[in-house]
């Protein structure tokens, strides 16, 4: 089964594609934001926390264990206790050290924390400046995640409230005193709430610039909507055979030139119909004399009324004409017909006119006419439809020879820019009254047959974007026929 598509109005087009061009622009803009704005944040507090490690990775690197005097030496039992209340104090002013080295030289904050993540500095008594209930959330959240202490890289944290980003580095212990984790890290939730509000921001901006473009879309697509509504209703009105000129002077220039071919369509379609008219009413005209003109013969035959012989010549007279002007009204009938295809070939038009002398040549004999040709010495060669071009120069040459005396002249020239085609036989000439409408269909002038050859010869060569013209010169009569090459 074919799938037809779903037909939708131009309005409806136009708003689809605005709104679906507006998102993919809003969200490629919001994408390329927060990719910048997260890029950034990673790569400052990256920044910032590796220089507070290597500021204390470079202090660990100087730190000088405590030495005690080897001429007094401690008594055993009290060794251990020693070192308690020296080593102690004195591996707690390092760690202390390290923390408001690397919070001074840094953006980032610090803390120590023991292998159990329990806070160990600062603590509630020794800073009151610090937010520590923030500090435990941090342990927390890292614990929870199961953060390793041996990671080395920068991490993200999130509490109830902020955001950081967080390293970990490992505090050398002095002799017996147990690892501690040096906790660096980096609020980073006052970016992030700005990133927040400038993208609320943009989806405002994105509400409002829908809004604009819906209002924009309804109003252009009225503007074009209507104007093709119009038009549909003109083409509907030529489909029904009412070709009346209708003056739009829309304001957009496609639809104006549209507008115009239309009409021009009309016009020619008007006139094609009037044309149509005029030729079935002589069409029929034209067939009812030789009709008439059998039946009466054939009744008088049936009647006895006159003589067989002679009555049988006249009908087969006038059914021999009936029988040629039947196959001349088909003809022209074809070449009116709009939709008709030429088979364009290349011909020398010179070895045409050769072909109607040589077909003419047994009746110009009779009456004792002879052809002078004026052709040029190389080929004039056209792309044409053989058979149509055929026909128009032998229906000229056919009627030359109804007027001619004693010679009829055929010339073929080509220039630059076109092909010239002369007949000119030295009959008595065309009258001037009959000059302007000899092309005309069934105008008969004086001796005219039909009254159709000349017409069917002029629509061929209009068909071939030529033109022809008569006319009377010293000798007798003259057609000329020029096409563009």
């Amino acid at each position: 089964m074919k799938y037809i598509k779903k037909k939708i109005s131009i309005k409806s087009r136009i708003l689809r594609s605005i709104l679906t061009l507006l998102i993919i622009i809003f969200l490629g803009i919001v994408f390329s934001f927060n990719l910048l704005v997260n890029t950034y944040i990673q790569k400052s507090s990256n920044t910032e926390l590796k220089k507070a490690t290597n500021l204390v990775e470079n202090f660990d690197k100087s730190l000088i264990p405590l030495k005690y005097p080897k001429e007094k030496p401690l008594p055993r039992e009290f060794e251990i206790h020693e070192r308690e209340e020296n080593e102690f104090p004195e591996f707690m002013k390092g760690v202390q050290e390290k923390v408001r080295m690397a919070e001074m030289q840094s953006n980032a904050e610090a803390m120590v924390i023991d292998k159990n993540y329990n806070l160990v500095f600062p603590t509630r008594e020794e800073d009151f400046l610090k937010d520590i209930n923030e500090y435990e959330f941090i342990l927390k959240q890292i614990k929870n995640d199961k953060i390793s202490l041996e990671y080395n890289e920068p991490f993200k944290v999130s509490t109830k409230n902020k955001k950081y980003y967080a390293s970990i580095l490992k505090i050398k212990s002095v002799e017996s005193i147990e690892d501690n984790y040096l906790v660096l890290f980096i609020d980073i939730s006052a970016t992030l709430n700005l990133a927040n509000q400038i993208n609320t921001l943009l989806i405002l901006v994105m509400i409002i610039a829908g809004i604009l473009a819906t209002l924009t879309a309804i109003v252009l697509s009225n503007k074009i909507a209507r104007p093709i509504q119009k038009l549909c209703g003109f083409a509907k009105n030529i489909g029904k055979g009412k070709f009346d000129k209708n003056d739009f002077n829309f304001a957009d220039k496609e639809l104006d030139e549209l507008s115009k071919i239309m009409n021009k369509s009309a016009e020619y379609l008007d006139k094609y119909d009037k044309e149509q008219k005029i030729f079935f009413q002589n069409a029929s005209h034209e067939l009812r004399t030789p009709l008439m003109s059998i039946k009466g013969y054939a009744e008088a035959i049936k009647y006895n009324v006159i003589d067989k012989d002679s009555a049988s010549d006249v009908i087969l007279e006038e059914s021999n004409r009936l029988s040629d002007m039947v196959e001349e009204l088909l003809y022209i009938s074809k070449i009116d017909n709009i939709t008709k295809d030429y088979e364009l070939v290349e011909c020398d038009i010179r070895e045409l006119l050769s072909n109607c002398t040589l077909k003419q040549k047994a009746r110009a004999l009779n009456k004792g006419i002879e052809f002078k040709y004026d052709f040029d010495e190389e080929e004039v060669l056209l792309n044409c439809d053989e058979k149509s071009m055929y026909r128009a120069f032998l229906n000229i040459i056919e009627n030359a020879l109804r007027y001619a005396k004693s010679q009829i002249i055929i010339g073929c020239k080509k220039t630059n820019e076109s092909i010239v085609v002369y007949i000119e036989d030295d009959g008595d000439g065309i009258k001037n009254e009959d000059l302007d409408y000899i092309f005309d269909r069934f105008y008969k002038g004086n001796k005219g047959k039909h009254g159709i050859g000349l017409s069917i010869v002029k629509s061929i060569i209009k068909k071939h974007d030529g033109d022809i013209k008569a006319e009377n010169t010293d000798l007798g009569a003259k057609f000329t026929i020029i096409i563009k090459n």
